[in-house]
Parts: structure tokens; sequence; C-alpha cells
């Protein structure tokens, strides 16, 4: 979400939240924060494990409960890939590429795709979503190994 900075502060995950019209609590100001840290998308689990190392009273249901809530008020989106679901900020639009190989997940700005959504609209007229696309093939890394 363009509203959380890398360098956040507390006030302003309160401020985001109550905009999006949830309360501020110690579970989602932890599950934002390790994400904006962490600046990638993850599981629940991974999640649980990471803010449970922070505030050990958190169990893993609320974690779920909380990024289900969070996705549904839209500050998280998810991500399915192998049966698992994997959670990031709700930056601008944006697609992802997925590594089906080692399954690094990586963000691709909207602007990336432009030219080839037109191109695609232009020749079957199919209108692709403006974002939350998952492009899936191999990483660098895995196509020289």
């Amino acid at each position: 979400m363009k509203d959380i900075d890398v360098k956040h502060t507390d006030a302003e995950f309160e401020k985001v939240l109550r905009s999006k019209g949830l309360r501020r609590t110690v579970p989602r100001m932890t599950i934002l924060s390790i994400l904006v840290k962490a600046s990638a998308h993850l599981s629940a689990s991974r999640l649980h494990h990471l803010v449970t190392a922070a505030q050990p009273t958190i169990n893993v249901s609320t974690v779920y409960r909380n990024v289900t809530a969070m996705t549904e008020h839209g500050l998280l989106h998810s991500v399915e890939h192998a049966g698992q679901t994997r959670f990031g900020i709700a930056a601008a639009p944006h697609h992802h590429v997925l590594c089906e190989h080692c399954g690094i997940l990586t963000d691709v700005a909207v602007a990336n795709l432009t030219q080839t959504a037109a191109s695609l609209m232009a020749r079957t007229g199919f209108e692709i979503t403006p974002s939350g696309q998952v492009l899936r093939g191999r990483c660098r890394r895995c196509r020289t190994d």
C-alpha cells in the first residue's frame, strides 16, 4: 500500500488501519511491521513464526484471522502457489513473477506489462485485470542450475 513506507512508524500503521476500518491491535501492528521489513510475501505459518519471536503470546489462529481481515479490507493481498497462500502488503497495483522451481515471488509494476496487456487485448479482445496476475516460470538462478 502506498501509504505504508519502508521506514514506518506505529502512528502511520495506525492511520492506515483506521482508514481501512480496522482497529489498531498488537497482532495487526506486528504483522504489518514484519511484512514491511521482510519486503516479501510470507505464508501465515511463516508470519506466525516471526510474530511469536516478537510477541510470544500471539497464537496461529490470531495470525490467520488478522491476515484474513487485513486482506478483506485491502491492506494485504494474497498469492496462491503449491497449496500455500502468501501474504504481502497491498502496494500500488502490481503483478507477480513466481519461480516454479525455488518458489521466489517478485513484484512487477503494472506499467511493466501494460504494453503486453494492450497487445493481448487487441489480438484477442481479452482484457487483463489491472493487477494481481501471477506469471510462472523459472528465475535466472534456477535456469542456470
